[in-house]
């Protein structure tokens, strides 16, 4: 092992442990070099598996003696790393990564048991105590294993005593621990969880009280057991250290609360509990939670949890990040609205003339507090009213006055305290019914707080509810990211066992095989017998490799053993060889298409099969020259590979290229079959249907039958035949397309039923059900018939028998009444329509795909819906009475049943919330909150964005984006190129064969074909003349080479295809371009602009890119004028014509190029395009005026119709210079000149129809309408713009797709509804518009036949399902959750068609609608906003960059990446402490986090001061505010007076500082002038003013880090989303125009009013921008469907004076114009721009959290320097060496390392410079690395790392000026190798000492037996003792003062010498220094006693 400095591998840092101790590898350590890590995995072995041992008492004292050790060992070396040199290279003895470690991830409570031990796990230990299998756990713990759902689980307990007194060993508590792990035991409970859930839903059940006794034994017992198994609290894994335990003894204890409660409290004579303490109604709640039991039990659910949990701790930050900005809200809405909602208009107090009993004033009070008098508006709420300019006003004989009665709605809407004003708030964020305070609030205050809008709903609702969406769908990524690897783990495990498995097969099989061959040609003469049985489907399996002679010998096949007769195959299954094993036909000699050689005259030797393979190979063209050999959907040149896929014996829809799922090749001539004649016909051949190749020889007969119809079926060989023609005909590809037609066909029939079909439809559409019916019919016996026994194993043909079955059953009970579910089977048919549609079958695909992923959360949305659904129902049952709602009745949402509850919570998952809780509040006052919210937030916010997440993770997953479905595109495409061919023989039109030039038209034709021809080059490697599929030779015969074209298609720009088989077809037309002589390159390149269009057929993103470059460096290039095709004609028409033929050259000609190349400057000039912008801009602006009042103002009438001519002029103009100058052909050929021609056009018509006078008439109104559009000419020319609608523009096309597939689910919902619904939406009103009840009213008959006497109507809903037109309009109300409350209500109380509607008639149907929901509306919805992400990801490869690029300018660009440079920071000298004593302590305070921690409380007191602040406050409480938000500001101005002071101009450094400087002086200037103007002023400005004060609390930012990085998040998307803010403003802009000229004159109903209506474009715009969230739009589209006689078709009112004038479509609606204006509204804004704007912020928030995890953000960077400041207070940029580890060690994580961080210094090998100084970036670096771990280093990589260095250089230039001496790593190493050399010279010492002594210590003893009377045996041993002493005493004073050696030896001598104890401590002076290891302990417990 050798260290080679910086770079060298750091082998020698691996935690080997040096005696072996436990012989385990520990996984590398973060900091360890790559290098290292696969040394040792190369070197050493596997660890060993740990054994499984019962666990006992000697288990116990293990553990213990463990401990002891590990202790020992850790005061030995004082904590510290111990290092030792070997081979001179550093070598540590235990490892720091490794001490850390607390457990193996893979072995932790709850986790199943890993595959290789549960290889080793034996059966007879389920259950029982075993000792511990995870090295790493340092508790005392044991394990039980036990199985579950057919997995082995892992169980921790611990190993202490239980409850104080049960060991491990105790039979009681192995019983328990044996019970508690038992799967049974949790199958009871979970039993007993569902069985309680069902009485839980039905608490009025007697049998209920019963049963909870019963349940609550059970679960005791479960506790009970649960406790003795683990122990109750004290160590872990106990009991209550587990959260869920917690949750059942929460229960059971308030269970037990609630029983003792009922028993003490004494019940009165109603049966209330009168004496109890308090109502234990709410203790009874807790039962609900049991059923969360069932996610603790069953393990799936577990993993969603704990993934939901993991999301909590960044979703926290979300929560406080939402909780603040909504306190923010509230309080501005505190200051700024807090009463205003309470105005009404009072009717004008009469005259009135006082009297001693009643004065005027009380007169006046009584008068305006008398709610008869207040004006209602039609919906019998009170208007609210404004006094503000432009704010709603009152009807005339009323005025406005404020503090009138309650707020709106029960007076729960409003901002009067700080709860309601939160409550507000939260309404507003989550968009539920905000249209309401938002009306209320621009009546009352005018149109300018529409400002306060926009920024909740954009900043609140979309910004911050998003970014929850972002949290959950991060964290399930992760989630599913580790499950991924953990599979992707196991598979590889799998895989590389199933090879050594089959590696040791293949040689058995081998043997097998030689010893059969022999028995077999022994016994082949006796074969002859089984000569006519046919093959059993194991021959049949074998045949694969029979030897097929032409005269029908005899033959047998060296190889395999087989015996052929007549092409019959014989095997004897005796020996060896396994039947069921199919052999690959290299095996067994001949391939397939050997057998079609042989047939077709191929004249290679027979008997040499390899060499007949060997020719399939090399010459394909010869292989399939006969009928050739193509398996089913799998192409078979190389034969090998055909057997090594995996294939499913048969699937229906498999072909590829030009061959047909039959296997026959479409294109080919029969010449094959004119061999056929010449050869005798040989007896049929018969071979399985697995062994079937799809082409197979002539004579050869597909057995696909179950093997038992051979034995009794007599007439087999005419049935195969029968079957095989079968087979043929339906796996024609006209077959497919013939039944795509009929499914089509079926579908439109199914979609034409509407309400009152007249009777010869109704009999069309039952006569066209039973044909299709029968059609299908057919279909499904043909395929029965053709593919026997695997017509089963394709779930198409089963999903196909299943629709056939139920249409019988269908036709069989359509008599019965009701039976309309049988009939929806029929709809499933559109399904099939997936089997010919790719995107259909992809969607379907990831829906299935979620659905299976789903199936665990639904059942957590499922616990959570029923828990919620449950609480309501205990705690709200009873109090939904008629009594407390007065004249309106009990809601039809409630919580009186359990369905009812069900469907409340559902619809609060929908986002519907507020409405309810109103109505709940009404019944049972604010602890609905209690259910509300927690609903919301649980289930809206995290669960269903996790389901949302799934969706989007569904998206992205590589499998769907294989084209292994593109083979059923190809089959259709197939069938059209034959009926092309069918229809070209039947005209007997002749076809010109392909010439060498391809025009479009052929390149479209070969798009037709679907590429067939370049599929067959790839795969099948045909020759040049090959035949195509439609009969044509390729063109010149050019030879397409697969991996040219592969590599011309990468090698294709990016940006001009966004598919690769787009790439590949234009390089193929290239192609056949480069051969063509005569095509000028100018036609060339117009064609190759044409092949390489995007997918939505406009050349846009080079548009976007010329554009960019225009600017630049752009030559003028003058364009032909007319197209190609034109010049041609105009070419071959004039030629002759001398002036044609010369053109260019003539002096005319001349001039005409230079003309126009002039106009080309001038066109393409800046100026030019800014001057158009501007006139664009002006020409848009001069629509805006044309409202309803333009008739007031003649002079702006007459000014705007000059504007509208001069505009038109010179666009015109500019459309004449765009001719000259691009020429037509250029002009025609771009969208956006396109689309300025067409605007330009309406423009010229409307004046001309204006100067004709006809612009009454409707048709040309609506001609002037479309020049709203002019304003989209601004985008091609505004960048900004223009690079949001290109990116729109990509992602259109699948936007589209996804369109038409959901349209297509929609249709199914919709013709479903038409069979529930249709005609039974009409219902009876009387006059006032009240539907009445079926008692007063039955039907239809009765309603009219009383029209005339009580004035009843019989009407209908206008959203209805009378048809599907309807039921889609329906559909949509119901999937934008607007208006859908009104449409379940009609169905849900429908009867039946012409009967009057009865309340609550057919409860049920609400499952349709939540049916819908979930598959319409959440599926598909969240399906278009994954198809953006998708494109987003898509377009962010494509520029290389993030997604946002392409919504940047430059500038941008520029300013965004100035931003992410932050990095680059420098360690700032800290502020000097000023000299003078008095400004010290002013800098002493303002430095010390103390006094921050005090401002903060102060804002955080400011804060709870402002909240306080409510409506008509007392004097007391407003005077005791004044004075408080006094001294607040007060504080805050001393705090920044300390500030500037102590800092002086440092102060104003940091921006936190500058905006608190801000804060402080508008607060005083409010003050101020609150107290100067508090008379003369406008209050509302007052109010701003106050607002000022919330400055204070966003001060709060500054202290939070979370909070800070989400918002830099926003910060960072901001110019993206500015630009797509633009696009929406501009699409509002232009419907609100198109809005004012369509219904600007509509009659004012309910809700249109004085605000919201189209009469002007500032009221249609604050419309739009409501509308843009879809927020009440079935309201206004209510009001479009307004219809005679309701108002005058012919007149419209003016709207001042009230005059009539005449109109086209008077003051009515336009029904249609209505429904395309509202939905192409949502569809654009809400579907399109809003989900972009919601994929930006999490692209952002992805790529902000990605920057975390990769390790390090700016925050990191910050800290790093904040504690650098503290050991470099100078800013010198170095620190001590010694001051390292400390340093590292104060860091917080990712950079941090905690101590002991020595090995980790010392692997980053640091520089050390003269001083013993490190530098700051050095460690930075070295930090970093360690964070991200080992970079690959490319070449790339490397010339940027030096680009860096440079730059470091110049920004650190200190650091290149010192020079190194040093490394950390050097310096370990020559402190290790001091240590090493002291301690070698020391032993040394000592034993030469010792060898001294011990030969003094002989020789003594020689004396001593010598002259044994002289002395005793005592003074002998003292004298040694002392002389050893003082020899010892000597060396160690001299060599190592400082150890505890020789402390402990002075310490002992000097005790020695203490008179009187010479005697008893001569024991002590005998001991020495351990001799034994080289490296000795440091401290010398272990000591020699000699």
């Amino acid at each position: 092992m050798a260290m080679k400095g910086k770079d060298g591998d750091k082998n020698h840092l691996s935690p080997h442990d040096q005696n072996g101790k436990d012989g385990r590898v520990s996984p590398t350590p973060s900091w360890r070099p790559a290098s290292a890590l696969s040394s040792r995995t190369e070197d050493e072995e596997e660890p060993p598996l740990p054994q499984f041992r019962p666990y006992d008492k000697k288990s116990w004292d293990n553990q213990i003696q463990k401990d002891r050790d590990a202790q020992r060992k850790l005061d030995k070396n004082n904590g510290k790393a111990v290092a030792h040199l070997v081979d001179g290279e550093l070598k540590f003895e235990d490892d720091e990564e490794e001490a850390r470690k607390t457990r193996d991830p893979t072995l932790q409570e709850g986790n199943i048991l890993p595959d290789e031990l549960s290889e080793v796990f034996k059966e007879e230990l389920y259950g029982k105590p075993l000792e511990e299998i995870d090295k790493y756990i340092k508790d005392k713990t044991f394990v039980a294993i036990a199985p579950r759902f057919q997995k082995n689980y892992i169980h921790r307990f611990t190993a202490t005593k239980a409850l104080g007194c049960l060991t491990p060993w105790n039979p009681a508590r192995k019983f328990s621990v044996y019970i508690a792990t038992n799967q049974f035991f949790d199958y009871l409970v979970i039993l007993t969880i569902l069985c309680n859930c069902v009485f839980l839903a039905m608490p009025d059940d007697p049998a209920s009280e019963t049963a909870e006794y019963v349940f609550l034994g059970i679960y005791t017992m479960e506790c009970v057991v649960k406790i003795l198994a683990r122990g109750l609290i004290v160590n872990k894994f106990t009991y209550l250290r587990d959260p869920w335990n917690w949750l059942d003894f929460i229960v059971i204890i308030s269970a037990y609360v609630t029983i003792i409660i009922d028993i003490v409290s004494t019940p009165s004579t109603d049966g209330e509990s009168d004496g109890s303490v308090f109502n234990p109604q709410m203790l009874r709640t807790f039962r609900v939670l049991r059923a969360l039991k069932t996610v603790s039990i069953v393990p799936g659910l577990k993993t969603i949890v704990g993934a939901l949990l993991r999301a909590f701790k960044l979703l926290f930050e979300v929560i406080i990040l939402t909780s603040f900005c909504l306190m923010i809200f509230a309080l501005f809405g505190l200051q700024v609205y807090v009463g205003v909602l309470r105005q009404k208009c009072v009717l004008d107090v009469p005259e009135y003339n006082a009297t001693a009993s009643l004065s005027y004033v009380a007169y006046y009070n009584d008068w305006i507090k008398n709610n008869s008098n207040w004006y209602e508006d039609g919906e019998g709420a009170y208007l609210v009213c404004g006094n503000a300019s432009a704010s709603g006003e009152c009807p005339s004989g009323y005025t406005c006055l404020p503090d009138i009665g309650e707020n709106p709605n029960y007076g729960y809407t409003s901002f009067d305290h700080f709860g309601w004003a939160m409550l507000t708030s939260f309404q507003l964020i989550t968009l539920d019914f905000w249209e309401d305070t938002y009306n209320k609030i621009i009546r009352a205050m005018g149109p300018w707080n529409v400002l306060f809008f926009v920024i909740v709903v954009f900043f609140g609702s979309f910004y911050l509810i998003n970014l929850m969406l972002a949290v959950v769908a991060m964290s399930y990524e992760e989630e599913a990211v580790n499950t991924n690897r953990e599979r992707e783990e196991k598979e590889r495990k799998e895989a590389v066992k199933e090879k050594k498995e089959k590696a040791a097969k293949d040689k058995a099989n081998a043997a097998a095989a030689a010893a059969a061959s022999e028995v077999t040609a022994a016994k082949a003469t006796d074969a002859t017998a089984a000569k006519s049985k046919p093959p059993s489907k194991e021959e049949g399996k074998q045949s694969n490799g029979t030897n097929n002679n032409k005269d029908s010998k005899v033959g047998t096949d060296s190889k395999s053993g087989t015996v052929t007769i007549n092409g019959k195959t014989l095997t004897n299954h005796g020996k060896g060889r396994n039947p069921m094993v199919k052999m690959p036909s290299k095996d067994s000699g001949y391939s397939v298409q050997s057998n079609v050689s042989s047939h077709s005259g191929g004249s290679k030797d027979k008997d040499d099969p390899d060499s007949i393979s060997l020719d399939s190979h090399s010459n394909p063209r010869k292989a399939d020259s006969g009928t050739g050999s193509m398996s089913h959907g799998l192409n078979t040149d190389s034969s090998d590979k055909t057997m090594s896929i995996p294939q499913k014996p048969f699937i229906k829809q498999d072909s590829l290229a030009n061959v047909s799922s039959s296997g026959i090749h479409l294109g080919d001539d029969d010449d094959s079959l004119s061999t056929k004649g010449k050869s005798k016909k040989p007896p049929p051949k018969i071979i399985q249907g697995e062994e079937s190749t799809g082409r197979n020889e002539p004579g050869t007969l597909v057995d696909r039958n179950h093997a038992c119809l051979g034995k009794c079926c007599y007439c087999y060989v005419p049935w195969l035949r029968i079957q095989n023609l079968v087979f043929i005909f339906v796996s024609d590809p006209l077959f497919d397309l013939f039944i795509t037609f009929c499914i089509l066909v079926n579908t439109i029939f199914m979609g034409l039923e509407f309400h009152n079909m007249p009777d010869d439809l109704v009999t069309a559409t039952s006569v066209a059900n039973i044909v299709f019916t029968v059609i299908f019919t057919l279909e499904a016996v043909l395929k029965l018939t053709a593919f026997g026994k695997f017509y089963f194993s394709n779930g198409w043909n089963n999903f196909d028998l299943v629709i056939v079955v139920a249409s019988w059953v269908d036709f069989g009970l359509s008599d019965l009444d009701g039976v309309n579910v049988i009939r929806t089977f029929r709809l499933l048919r559109v399904f099939k329509l997936a089997q010919a549609w790719r995107t259909m079958r992809v969607l379907l695909t990831i829906i299935m795909s979620t659905l299976g992923a789903l199936g665990n959360l639904t059942v957590i949305l499922v616990i959570i819906i029923y828990i919620f659904a449950v609480i309501g129902l205990q705690l709200f049952r009873n109090s939904y009475t008629e009594d407390k709602f007065g004249g309106d009745g009990i809601p039809r949402w409630n919580f009186n049943s359990f369905f009812h509850a069900l469907m409340l919570i559902f619809r609060i998952l929908c986002g519907e919330w507020i409405e309810e809780l109103w109505n709940c509040m009404r019944a049972a006052d604010e602890l609905c909150m209690v259910v509300f919210l927690p609903t919301l937030v649980f289930g809206y916010f995290i669960v269903l964005n996790l389901f949302l997440a799934l969706l989007l993770n569904a998206f992205g997953s590589e499998s769907l984006k294989k084209s292994d479905n593109d083979d059923e595109d190809d089959k259709l495409s197939l069938a059209f190129v034959r009926l092309k061919e069918i229809c070209c023989c039947c005209c007997n039109f002749k076809k010109t064969p392909r010439t060498s030039s391809v025009g479009p038209d052929e390149l479209d034709e070969e798009k037709q074909i679907g590429m067939t021809d370049l599929e067959n080059d790839s795969k099948d490697k045909q020759s040049k003349d090959q035949p195509l599929a439609n009969g044509t030779v390729k063109a010149n015969g050019i030879k397409h080479d697969d991996k040219v074209e592969a590599e011309e298609a990468f090698n294709a720009k990016r940006d001009k295809f966004t598919d690769f088989d787009a790439a590949r077809k234009a390089s193929k037309a290239k192609d056949s371009k480069g051969s063509n002589a005569d095509s000028t390159s100018k036609t060339g390149d117009s064609k190759e602009k044409k092949g390489s269009k995007d997918k939505d057929g406009m050349a846009l993103g080079d548009e976007a890119d010329d554009m960019d470059d225009d600017d630049e460096n752009k030559e003028t290039v003058v364009e032909d004028c007319f197209p190609p095709i034109c010049m041609k004609k105009y070419v071959s028409t004039f030629s002759d014509h001398a002036l044609w033929s010369d053109f260019d050259e003539s002096s005319f000609g001349i001039k005409w190029h230079k003309a126009r190349y002039f106009m080309c400057k001038i066109v393409e000039h800046k100026a030019f395009e800014y001057f158009i912008l501007a006139c664009i801009f002006l020409s848009s602006m001069s629509l805006a005026f044309e409202d309803v009042y333009l008739y007031t103002r003649p002079e702006l009438e007459a000014a705007l119709y000059y504007a509208n001519i001069i505009f038109a002029a010179l666009f015109t103009i500019e459309m004449l210079m765009k001719w000259m100058a691009l020429g037509f052909k250029k002009y025609f050929t771009s969208f956006w000149t396109i689309l300025d021609f067409c605007i330009v056009v309406i423009s010229l018509t409307s004046l001309i129809v204006d100067a004709m006078g006809g612009e009454d008439i409707s048709a040309f109104r609506s001609l002037r309408t479309l020049r709203a559009f002019r304003p989209l000419r601004a985008i091609s020319r505004w960048q900004s713009m223009r690079i949001v609608v290109n990116a729109l523009m990509l992602a259109i096309p699948a936007i589209l797709n996804v369109l038409v597939v959901c349209m297509v689910f929609w249709l199914i919902f919709s013709i479903m509804g038409v069979q529930f619904f249709s005609g039974r939406f009409y219902k009876c009103k009387d006059s006032s518009g009240e539907v009445l009840l079926p008692s007063v009213v039955a039907n239809k008959s009765q309603c009219l036949a009383m029209a005339s006497t009580h004035n009843y109507t019989w009407v209908n809903s206008n959203i209805n399902f009378d048809n599907v037109f309807n039921g889609y309009l329906a559909l949509f109300q119901v999937a934008t959750y607007e208006g859908w409350m009104e449409v379940m209500d009609d169905a849900v109380d429908s009867t039946k068609v012409d009967e009057q509607p009865s309340f609550e008639n057919n409860l049920y149907m609400y499952l349709y609608f939540v049916a819908f929901i979930i598959f319409g509306s959440f599926f598909t919805l969240n399906l278009i906003i994954g198809v953006i992400i998708d494109n987003f990801n898509a377009l962010k490869k494509k520029y290389d960059g993030s997604a946002l690029d392409m919504f940047l300018t430059q500038g941008q660009k520029n300013y965004m990446n100035t931003l992410k440079k932050l990095g680059s920071k420098k360690p700032q000298k800290t502020i000097k402490r000023p000299k003078a004593s008095c400004q010290a302590v002013f800098y002493d305070v303002a430095v010390s986090s103390k006094f921050d921690i005090c401002i903060v409380s102060v804002i955080f007191l400011n804060m709870i001061a402002m909240a306080v602040d409510h409506y008509k406050m007392t004097d007391y409480v407003s005077n005791i505010l004044d004075i408080l938000n006094i001294l607040f500001t007060t504080v805050f101005t001393l705090e920044s007076v300390v500030k500037i002071i102590g800092l002086r101009h440092h102060y104003f450094r940091q921006p936190w500082n500058v905006f608190d400087f801000v804060v402080v002086i508008l607060s005083l200037v409010g003050i101020v002038l609150a107290d100067v103007l508090a008379n003369s002023f406008n209050p509302t400005l007052l109010r701003v003013l106050r607002v000022f004060r919330i400055g204070r609390v966003l001060r709060l930012i500054k202290a939070a880090k979370g909070i800070r990085k989400l918002l830099f998040a926003l910060i960072i998307s901001l110019p993206a989303l500015i630009n797509i803010g633009a696009l929406l403003c501009l699409i509002m802009y232009i419907f609100a125009i198109i809005g004012m000229s369509l219904f600007g004159n509509m009659k004012i109903d309910l809700p249109l009013d004085d605000t919201v209506n189209f009469q002007t474009f500032a009221s249609s715009f604050v419309l739009l921008l409501r509308l843009s969230t879809s927020a009440g739009w079935n309201d206004i589209l209510e009001t479009m469907f307004l219809q005679p006689p309701d108002c005058d078709p012919d007149y419209a009112t003016r709207p001042e004076g009230g005059a009539k004038f005449k109109y086209s479509t008077g003051d009515c609606g336009s029904p249609a114009f209505g429904v395309f204006y509202m939905v192409a509204y949502i569809l654009i804004i809400f579907l399109v721009v809003i989900n972009m704007y919601i994929a930006i912020i999490l692209e952002n928030f992805n790529q902000a959290h990605e920057a975390e995890e990769v390790g390090i953000t700016e925050d990191d960077f910050d800290e790093f320097y904040v504690v650098w400041e503290k050991y470099d207070p100078l800013a010198t940029q170095f620190i001590k060496y010694e001051h390292l580890s400390h340093f590292v060690g104060d860091l917080d994580p990712p950079l941090g390392i905690p101590r002991p961080n020595e090995i980790a210094l010392v692997a980053f090998d640091l520089p050390i410079v003269e001083g013993d100084k490190i530098h700051c970036l050095d460690v930075l670096i070295a930090l970093c690395k360690n964070v991200l771990g080992r970079v690959e280093e490319t070449e790339e990589f490397k010339e940027l790392k030096s680009q860096m260095e440079d730059k470091f250089q110049e920004t650190f230039p200190t650091r290149v000026n010192t020079s190194k001496t040093s490394s950390t790593m050097q310096k370990k190493k020559e402190d290790v190798a001091a240590k090493t050399l002291q301690r070698a010279w020391r032993t040394f010492k000592t034993q030469k000492q010792l060898r001294n002594l011990t030969k003094m210590a002989m020789q003594k003893a020689e004396a001593d037996e010598n002259e044994k009377n002289t002395k005793s045996k005592g003074a002998s041993l003292a004298n040694l003792g002392r002389r050893l002493n003082s020899a010892l005493s000597n060396f160690f004073s001299s060599s190592r003062p400082s150890s505890a050696t020789s402390r402990h030896s002075i310490k002992s001598q000097t005790t020695a010498s203490t008179p009187g104890n010479s005697q008893r401590k001569s024991k002590s002076t005998l001991q020495v220094p351990a001799v034994g290891p080289i490296y000795p302990a440091k401290c010398s417990d272990k000591e020699l006693d000699l």
